[in-house]
């Protein structure tokens, strides 16, 4: 899996939107949008702030076993 579809599927566990995800994150809405569809590659940064939101490390959403 790609770190887009981990952040997706973790997004979607959680019961958030794009919406909320990127109010909870401090992540524009169109940059997680773009990430989850393998159109962007986070930043570390960027990646850091959706873990923490997402209640989760980097390495799972690196994982291709998420």
């Amino acid at each position: 899996m790609t770190i887009g579809t981990n952040i997706r599927n973790k997004r979607l566990q959680r019961d958030l939107s794009q919406n909320e995800l990127a109010k909870l994150s401090g992540v524009s809405k169109p940059m997680i949008s773009a990430i989850e569809r393998d159109q962007r590659i986070p930043t570390v940064v960027v990646a850091q702030k959706i873990a923490r939101t997402l209640r989760c490390t980097v390495d799972e959403l690196l994982s291709e076993a998420s």
